[in-house]
């Protein structure tokens, strides 16, 4: 749009994407009573996060440290550039929050309202991926003229703060000092702890004639492709092996022993962790106080839980793989060619192609043989299968348990299989006062992690 220089400065001076400054140059300043501010990531976008499933807690924190030569995932531009490839082919929805986009466009349409997107990524390396991204979504043939359109595209400008709250804060600071006529300012952001930061200096401001809401949006994202997610991964730390000065902060990539059996649902695992928390605190008090003589910092284990059907490192036997993922099905079981197709597609590791319901009934939790901080104690809990359901294991019950990792190594490996092996002896268990239903899948799976680099 055309436009006088001296009107709207504060936009022209904050926005990073030339090509998507829209100066409403026929409004004037005083005109402008709202601003709406939109953040990108996971709020408008989804961009991709590692997915937990595939890395030790360890490497997940690595990869996402900012400490890393390239600054970590979130500030590597190849697994957004990635994300924005496979929008072009996919229908819009995938990968734009539909919701949050019609809202915009509410916004940007409303000749009284400033319309921005607001991100936290370095001006100098995302500005044009940014831009693409927008460009991308408004190639769509559903497209309407108003819709991926903003007012201007932020991003955060060297020389400001390296926090993206009090960046954030620091924009709406000037647009609040050069637009006084601003009466209301709405901003939609994924991260809860940035809604309570927005918050609290909104609440700090002596505006009483400014109406401000901070609206948390549910986190909208879509991982990418396992095998091309672990192919970006390995280059990031080979490229950052490459830059690190200090050898000794160079680290080498192995995977975990392979682990077979009924791999709980996200939210399975929650719920499990709900009921391990809820019977410390009944035998422990809320203050969550010593257990055993030890002091406790409730951590359950890394993600997945599941029901191991045999030790890690250790596979079934094929029939019976072949029994579960078809539920003991004999027309599977007399063809030949059915039982060579059923074991590829356990091994294609499609998460939720053979799920398998149960019904948790008891749990145990014993100080681990080994104590040490992350790890100072052991949870159980004893499952059910659904009665008409084929299920297999080589322990003597169905046990759902968890590991903790040090570097590719599961830590008490040889006191849980010991425990799992002897379950009827050497676990006590509690009832829970209620029988918890969760949701499997039955497959494998191994965690990528961080090992100290080979010596020359």
């Amino acid at each position: 749009m055309s436009s006088k220089s001296n009107d709207h400065c504060v936009l022209r001076k904050w926005n990073s994407c030339a090509h998507e400054l829209a100066v409403p140059s026929e409004v004037p300043e005083h005109a402008i009573t709202k601003l709406h501010i939109y953040d990108f990531d996971n709020t408008l976008f989804a961009t991709p996060g590692p997915t937990e499933q595939l890395y030790t807690r360890e490497l997940l924190s690595k990869l996402t440290s900012s400490e890393l030569p390239n600054g970590g995932w979130w500030n590597e531009p190849e697994f957004l550039q990635a994300a924005i490839e496979i929008s072009r082919s996919k229908p819009r929805r995938f990968s734009w929050n539909e919701e949050i986009v019609k809202l915009a466009e509410g916004s940007y349409r409303a000749k009284d309202t400033l319309s921005i997107v607001l991100t936290g990524r370095e001006e100098g390396k995302f500005h044009e991926l940014i831009q693409r991204a927008l460009q991308t979504a408004r190639s769509h043939k559903e497209c309407s003229p108003d819709e991926f359109r903003f007012n201007a595209v932020c991003l955060k400008k060297t020389g400001v703060s390296k926090y993206t709250s009090e960046y954030k804060k620091e924009l709406m600071h000037a647009f609040l000092e050069n637009y006084p006529s601003l009466r209301e300012l709405t901003i939609y952001d994924d991260r809860v702890h940035q809604i309570d930061a927005f918050k609290s200096f909104f609440n700090s401001l002596d505006l009483p004639r400014l109406q401000w809401v901070a609206i948390p949006v549910p986190p909208f994202t879509k991982p990418l492709p396992k095998e091309q997610e672990l192919e970006m991964v390995m280059e990031m730390v080979r490229k950052n092996n490459n830059r690190v000065i200090n050898s000794s902060q160079n680290f080498d990539l192995a995977w975990t022993p392979k682990q077979t059996g009924f791999i709980l649902t996200v939210a399975s695992h929650r719920l499990l962790s709900i009921e391990a928390m809820k019977l410390f605190r009944k035998r422990r008090g809320r203050n969550h106080k010593n257990f055993g003589g030890r002091a406790f910092k409730p951590k359950l284990y890394e993600y997945p839980m599941y029901i191991p059907c045999a030790e890690p490192g250790n596979s079934i036997p094929v029939l019976e793989t072949v029994k579960i993922w078809s539920n003991n099905d004999t027309s599977t079981l007399d063809s030949e060619e059915k039982v060579q197709s059923t074991l590829k597609k356990f091994h294609q590791q499609q998460p939720g192609k053979c799920m398998v319901r149960f019904q948790v009934t008891d749990i145990a939790i014993i100080p681990s043989a080994h104590y040490n901080k992350r790890k100072p104690l052991e949870v159980y809990f004893k499952a059910t299968p659904e009665p008409s359901r084929y299920t297999f294991t080589l322990f003597p019950e169905f046990i759902v348990t968890g590991h903790f990792y040090n570097n590719n190594v599961i830590e008490d490996l040889d006191e849980v299989t010991d425990r799992l092996r002897n379950s009827k002896g050497a676990i006590r268990w509690t009832p829970l006062d209620n029988a918890v239903p969760i949701k499997t899948f039955f497959g494998q799976y191994a965690k990528l992690a961080s090992v100290p680099y080979p010596n020359d």
